[in-house]
């Protein structure tokens, strides 16, 4: 059998199982297959003493963009931008932190999951993509922290998984970043 009739016939067979549709789920729905490792570098941010080395951000220093700060007694990435256009901008406007993982198109299911604290709450947002797709968008959630867990399937070799956020009052917080296959 041919590469291209095997992905075929498995992308039936999901879509069959209603794991293709829609490509990202939330903890509603959790697979229950054992995970491989960790596909993130330095998810935490504690490499080197504490750093975003591994990770990809804008610099524009006129939106305070994504910044290596310890939290309490963990590592984050904290990011203090307002405004819509963090999220919504022009590339040089947005306020992204990414890195590209190896991942395997249409077979494999990844299992996404970070903390988010969004600081003093009010106005934020923290959109999380999987490649091209949304996997999560957090809108104006409330103080503290929280770890959020998402699935998704991707079509890609090399997925960007890329967050983009806004926090108008003040900083918001990142870290424990992790992706694994839970379906190889």
């Amino acid at each position: 059998m041919n590469a291209w009739v095997r992905t075929v016939v498995a992308t039936a067979c999901f879509a069959a199982m209603g794991l293709l549709a829609p490509a990202a789920y939330s903890q509603d729905v959790q697979p229950q297959w054992a995970g491989g490792p960790n596909l993130v570098v330095n998810g935490d941010f504690s490499a080197n003493g504490g750093s975003l080395e591994g990770w990809s951000y804008n610099t524009n220093p006129d939106n305070l963009y994504w910044q290596f700060t310890p939290y309490g007694t963990a590592n984050d990435a904290s990011n203090g931008c307002g405004g819509a256009a963090c999220i919504t901008g022009a590339t040089a406007e947005q306020n992204y932190l990414y890195q590209t993982i190896h991942t395997v198109p249409f077979i494999a299911i990844y299992k996404l999951t970070f903390t988010y604290d969004a600081g003093t709450g009010g106005v934020n947002e923290l959109k999380v993509l999987a490649g091209r797709q949304v996997v999560d968008d957090i809108v104006n959630a409330e103080q503290g922290s929280k770890t959020y867990t998402v699935y998704f399937i991707t079509d890609r070799f090399d997925t960007k998984l890329k967050f983009l956020g806004r926090q108008d009052n003040g900083f918001s917080f990142l870290t424990d970043i992790s992706v694994t296959d839970v379906l190889p």
